[in-house]
Parts: structure tokens; C-alpha cells; sequence
């Protein structure tokens, strides 16, 4: 069952970023198909990683942002960072994942640095009070959130591992890849569910 209720009103309207993949020098943005099954019954809008969309119009059409997980590129943070700036000026709720908890924390002053052990593997996270096993898919971490954050889990060394601010929030684990998804309360009150 998803972490996020089937809409007993209406949907929501999430926006999902996408990872830029290349083949035989051209670029095409991807999705891990998890998440068509963790989101089900709402309205998926899929971001494209390019300039040339309205972001306005786009971001006036969602009810919040997800920023996924995977690689980096240039393209893809241009892209996410335009329309997370715009989210975040309209008040609506933005969720990193992964990379885009990462993101989140470096734009907004955090630090990130490198980590071994958290590559392929699952491991416990301390949030309120409790231990509660996750995926860990992550060669980075954050070693420090930015001065706004309240930090919800952290892993065994202290390092953060989901936080929050306002309508922000940032996650390092997949959720999408549980067979049974954690989320913290906190940021499913903020992501409106």
C-alpha cells in the first residue's frame, strides 16, 4: 500500500522530475516506474529537462513537487531548479528524493559530502525515537542541514537522513522502492495528505 492515500476528494496533481539519460548521443529523460505504482490515483505530471516549457503555467497546475532521484546533470538541474523556484514562490509543497533531497540541502546552505557503505544496502534510520530499517542507494550524504531544516532521521553517524522546512522537505532513501514505504508524519502533513 502507498504512503500516500488514494484521494478520497479528489487527486492531487504531482509533479515529478525525470533523469536525463543519454544513448548514442542523444538525451532522454526517465522515470523509474515505481513510481507509477507508489502514487496511484493521483494525477502524474511528468517535468521535462528542458528550457523551452512555461514553467509558470506548468508549476500553476500541481499541488507539489517531487524531486526524484538519480544522476545528476546540468540539464536536469537547471530544470529542477526552475521549477522548484517557482514551487517555493507559489507556497506549494516541494519533496527531494535522494538526489533531490540533496539538491534542496546544497541551494539552501546544507552540506554534502561523500560516504561509503550507503550504496545498494539497507540500513536503519533514528526518527522518533524508533529504528525503522530503509533502502540506501546514496554515495553522498548530508553531513549538515541548512539553518532553517529540522532534521527528522538521521543514520547511525549522525548524518541526516530526512528533514524539513515549511513546505520543503528532503528524504535520502527511496520510498518509492519499499515494499512497505516510510515516510515521516511531518512530511506528510506538509506534502497535504
Amino acid at each position: 500500500m502507498s504512503w500516500w492515500p488514494k484521494p478520497t476528494v479528489g487527486k492531487l496533481r504531482i509533479g515529478l522530475t525525470q533523469r536525463v539519460l543519454y544513448h548514442k548521443g542523444r538525451a532522454y529523460d526517465a522515470l523509474e516506474h515505481a513510481w507509477y505504482e507508489f502514487l496511484d490515483g493521483h494525477k502524474l505530471v511528468f517535468i521535462p529537462n528542458t528550457i523551452t516549457q512555461s514553467p509558470e503555467d506548468l508549476c500553476d497546475s500541481l499541488d507539489c513537487l517531487i524531486i526524484t532521484g538519480g544522476d545528476d546533470s546540468a540539464l536536469r538541474r537547471r530544470t529542477e531548479l526552475r521549477v522548484a523556484t517557482i514551487m517555493m514562490q507559489s507556497h506549494k509543497p516541494i519533496l527531494g528524493i535522494c538526489h533531490g533531497a540533496m539538491l534542496l540541502t546544497d541551494v539552501l546552505g546544507g552540506m554534502v559530502a561523500g560516504t561509503d557503505g550507503h550504496s545498494d544496502t539497507v540500513h536503519e534510520v533514528n526518527y522518533a525515537g524508533r529504528r525503522i530499517p530503509v533502502n540506501s542507494h546514496h554515495d553522498q550524504t548530508i553531513i549538515r542541514t541548512h539553518h532553517a531544516a529540522q532534521v527528522l532521521a538521521t543514520d547511525d553517524d549522525g548524518n541526516c537522513e530526512a528533514w524539513i522546512d515549511g513546505l520543503l522537505a528532503g528524504i535520502i532513501w527511496h520510498p518509492e522502492r519499499m515494499k512497505n514505504p516510510f515516510i515521516p508524519a511531518e512530511i506528510q502533513q506538509v506534502m497535504k495528505l
